[in-house]
């Protein structure tokens, strides 16, 4: 890696604090004669718009994986990968790569021998257990020794970069930051070499740290985040989305390095990658340093998702009994977001449960005091598969899960008979039509647009057409959907039913 990319620019740093906005309310469709896109001869797909108000840039890379493409025994695998992210590669984030490749084979040797022990169950020998979970951390600490802590990051942070981060969904990951213009030889260098060949050290120590803590934090020790979980398993019966993005706990215990690259080889691939750079670029030279840092990139083969979610044939309920406030979840199934009745989805979500001019605020927090908070919206817990509209209640003080049930379907039904009036129609439309311009605003608001829409829609272009697409709903598709989506088959229900703790 040249020298001259560890310099600290804190002019660049500045600079980023001073990003304007690149889209406003009335010029947004202009900007689709100036995005322009190249694709590699391996897949990449790269989409940019020259923004040159100030001399920074922001971008976005889209992988086409989340968790939904996991199966049963690497569940949580993509946002362990999230994780890998910044690790770095055999020139950053080591002292000595080619000792360290030896030391962590030595570790994933110790891993292997500690699994094959625990997955004999009742039958592991307790003093064989001690002796390889002794021989597992020694040879972690081992690996370990070798590890520059934070390399990546430092480097993006001393020459002028922001906001460096990662996440994962059900449906995709993503990575971001945001960097001087003239650091874009740097960030092109640094986001190819990452994808074409990371280095995954400090695997067990991240999945058996932070990532099960987080699993701790959000879903073990979290009554709501408990629910959700099995929610989930019990709305969806075959695709994806039957199991969370964080992973089941004995996935995440006994998911291997080996299983990790596996799985990385397979979906982060070139024809699985979106990056949408935005800001005080040059086409010509994201171009150039595409070519010279991404093409390495292995183009692969990744299979679709090709399960589908047959249709439920009765109502599926659960109670979890729990000394938790109580709390009601219901999902209905709906289409995935490519669906022509979407934004109806998005409308009559939005009636119900959006905002404190929605029915389900007016009526059960305002008028009837049965809750504290209730919402609905469209996409849970994805959007490229079939999902759910998803219904969500927290009672008053005195009220319970059963109460803002009955609450709720009285809205609904309601809604369903007589559908909703032109007024709250016009209303869902105007809040939709400024919220997403709200959304392309800033060239990393931009960035994340053409980078969603070309992964999720197939082509960035209908992003611009999106506005249009809910203008179009009318009172009848309303009322045509409802009554499609709102039945008491197609509905999942769970509740968490305050106990008295036990003494």
């Amino acid at each position: 890696m040249p020298d001259r990319f560890r310099r600290l620019n804190l002019l660049g740093a500045c600079l980023l604090m001073l990003v304007a906005a690149s889209a406003g309310a009335g010029t947004y469709l202009d900007l689709q004669g100036k995005v322009q896109e190249f694709t590699l001869d391996n897949g990449v797909k790269f989409l940019v718009l020259e923004n040159h108000d100030v001399p920074v840039f922001s971008f976005r890379t889209f992988v086409n994986v989340g968790s939904a493409n996991e199966t049963r025994g690497i569940t949580g695998l993509t946002h362990i990968l999230e994780h890998m992210a910044f690790k770095g590669t055999a020139e950053i984030g080591t002292s000595d790569h080619k000792a360290e490749l030896k030391a962590m084979a030595a570790e994933d040797a110790a891993f292997d021998a500690l699994k094959a022990e625990r997955l004999k169950g009742a039958q592991a020998d307790p003093a064989k257990l001690e002796e390889l979970e002794k021989a597992f951390t020694a040879a972690k600490d081992a690996a370990r020794a070798f590890v520059v802590t934070n390399e990546f990051g430092q480097i993006v942070e001393n020459n002028g970069g922001q906001g460096l981060n990662a996440s994962t969904s059900s449906d995709i990951t993503m990575y971001l930051y945001n960097f001087p213009s003239n650091r874009l030889e740097l960030w092109a260098y640094l986001e190819g070499a990452r994808m074409s060949r990371p280095v995954f050290r400090e695997f067990y120590t991240e999945k058996d740290g932070p990532v099960t803590e987080e699993r701790r934090m959000r879903t073990d020790n979290n009554p709501i985040g408990r629910l959700i979980e099995q929610f989930e398993n019990l709305m969806f019966m075959a695709n994806g989305y039957h199991h969370s993005t964080i992973g089941y706990l004995s996935d995440l215990q006994n998911v291997s390095r080996a299983d990790c690259e596996a799985y990385f080889r397979k979906n982060y691939v070139g024809s699985n990658i979106v990056v949408a750079v935005v800001g005080d670029v040059k086409f010509a030279d994201v171009q150039k340093y595409a070519v010279k840092y991404f093409s390495a990139i292995p183009k692969g083969n990744p299979d679709p998702v090709e399960t589908f979610e047959p249709k439920q044939l009765g109502e599926k309920r659960m109670v979890m009994n729990d000394p938790s406030q109580p709390v009601y979840i219901a999902g209905y199934h709906i289409d995935n977001i490519r669906s022509a009745d979407w934004p109806v989805y998005q409308v009559i979500a939005g009636v119900l449960g959006q905002g404190r001019t929605s029915r389900f605020y007016e009526q059960l927090v305002k008028k009837d005091n049965v809750a504290v908070q209730a919402m609905a919206f469209p996409g849970f817990p994805g959007e490229k598969y079939q999902t759910g509209l998803l219904v969500l209640g927290i009672p008053a003080k005195g009220k319970t899960g059963a109460d803002i049930e009955t609450a709720v379907d009285a809205e609904i039904t309601k809604l369903v008979k007589d559908g909703i009036t032109q007024e709250e129609l016009d209303g869902v439309k105007q809040r939709t039509r400024a919220s997403f311009i709200r959304g392309l605003r800033g060239n990393d608001g931009m960035a994340e647009q053409l980078a969603y829409y070309q992964t999720y829609m197939g082509d960035w272009r209908r992003l611009f057409n999106e506005v249009a697409r809910v203008e179009a709903v009318t009172l009848d598709d309303v009322k045509r959907v409802a009554a499609e989506v709102f039945t008491p088959d197609n509905r999942t229900v769970a509740i968490i039913k305050t106990e008295e703790a036990a003494n």
